[in-house]
């Protein structure tokens, strides 16, 4: 496409799939972060809970529970992608989904929640498998970053609306409402079709050359448009015929010197990515608030602050990752982190040693928001970017 000089400009259609599919991960924010405004009903004597108020031990296996979900759906996704294509595996994303909500409204025993977070895991584990992909093959090179940039604002949306309907709205009202989220998505992304690397992997040339017209917008309306049309399509057939080729994995591939650079690289960046701590403070952000101390601002409006702060980490990782460098943006972010973890781990001791902090009980809010701003804007955005860019596509 671009020895031709030519450039498909109506991208309408990826525009709009790209909304279509980052549905079901607004809706996996509001999924994942439930738990967060959940916490203090949760734990007192008006619990909804039969079983009674959750423990710590429990609230801890609650706070942890979806990533063990997360494994089981990052293999099976893996698996349904492989033989079903992106669409197919997608629509299955909205299952577990839904089913999150009905076990959260029904559910009146610990176990009840504990299966419902699991479940969070299992969809989040298939959205880190399957949408990046969709999004990558439906895409212009010239637009794919500012398209796959979604995902995050996508999540980080979710996030903020789960922190504001469940500070505001009933413990049984939230999931009546938001469970219309993965319906909403089932609805907008079934219209869509496949991928043409798909159907050119099935062998359906057909329906390869609508589903390509479709997300490049051709329209037929000059010769030059034609040429680069047919071009790309050669290009697609070719990689498809490629991948079938050196479809088979095999265990010596993890030992050449680019897949192991890559691996080090991207279980390293994920393994770093953790430090900041922004997945800790998303899953009890309420908690944390309320255990900072005495403070004009209150825990639910804290998190709300906070998440509005990710959102906007969000664009400046858009923004600033092409002009100032993927490593330079991720050293900036650690040690915004860095400085943001020990100011509020510096007014949490002074605080716990009788110190009166009266005057500074905007500190905590403010840290935390910087440390969802800075690690948003950096590492916990582009780690994922980097592992990908890093490993060989097979």
């Amino acid at each position: 496409m671009e020895e031709s000089g030519y450039e498909f400009k109506n991208v309408a259609n990826q525009y709009w799939a790209t909304i279509a599919a980052n549905l079901i991960m607004l809706g996996h924010g509001c999924v994942v972060c439930w738990f967060t405004p959940s916490i203090p009903i949760l734990m007192s004597e008006k619990t909804p809970l039969i079983s009674g108020p959750l423990t710590n031990d429990e609230m801890s296996w609650l706070g942890s529970i979806n990533n063990v979900g997360a494994l089981g759906g990052i293999f099976t996704f893996g698996y349904i992608t492989s033989f079903f294509g992106c669409k197919r595996a997608m629509i299955f994303l909205a299952l577990p989904s839904i089913a999150f909500w009905i076990l959260i409204y029904f559910g009146n025993t610990y176990y009840h929640i504990l299966f419902a977070r699991c479940f969070a895991g299992f969809v989040g584990g298939g959205i880190q498998t399957v949408l990046i992909l969709f999004v990558s093959e439906i895409s212009n090179d010239n637009i794919r970053g500012r398209l796959s940039s979604f995902t995050t604002l996508s999540r980080n949306v979710g996030v903020l609306i789960i922190f504001t309907v469940g500070a505001y709205v009933d413990y049984h009202i939230v999931p009546c409402i938001l469970i219309f989220l993965p319906i909403l998505y089932l609805i907008c992304f079934t219209a869509l079709p496949n991928t043409p690397q798909f159907y050119l992997q099935k062998g359906n040339m057909q329906a390869a050359e609508n589903s390509l017209r479709f997300y490049k917008g051709f329209k037929a309306e000059n010769q030059l448009e034609i040429n680069a049309f047919n071009k790309e399509f050669e290009r697609l057939k070719s990689l498809a015929n490629k991948q079938k080729e050196d479809k088979k994995v095999h265990l010596s591939d993890f030992f050449e010197a680019k897949a192991m650079k890559g691996l080090f690289i991207g279980i390293t960046l994920a393994w770093l990515s953790q430090f900041p701590g922004s997945i800790t403070f998303l899953n009890y952000a309420v908690l944390i608030f309320e255990k900072s101390g005495p403070s004009k601002i209150d825990p639910y409006t804290s998190s709300i602050i906070s998440a509005i702060a990710q959102i906007i980490g969000c664009f400046f990782s858009a923004k600033l990752a092409d002009s100032l460098g993927r490593k330079l943006l991720m050293i900036i972010s650690f040690l915004g982190s860095a400085t943001g973890l020990f100011v509020y781990a510096l007014y949490l001791y002074l605080i716990q040693n009788g110190y009166s902090l009266s005057s500074f009980s905007w500190l905590p809010v403010t840290s935390v928001s910087f440390i969802m701003f800075i690690s948003s804007a950096g590492i916990y955005t582009l780690y994922s970017v980097c592992f990908i860019e890093y490993l060989p596509s097979k």
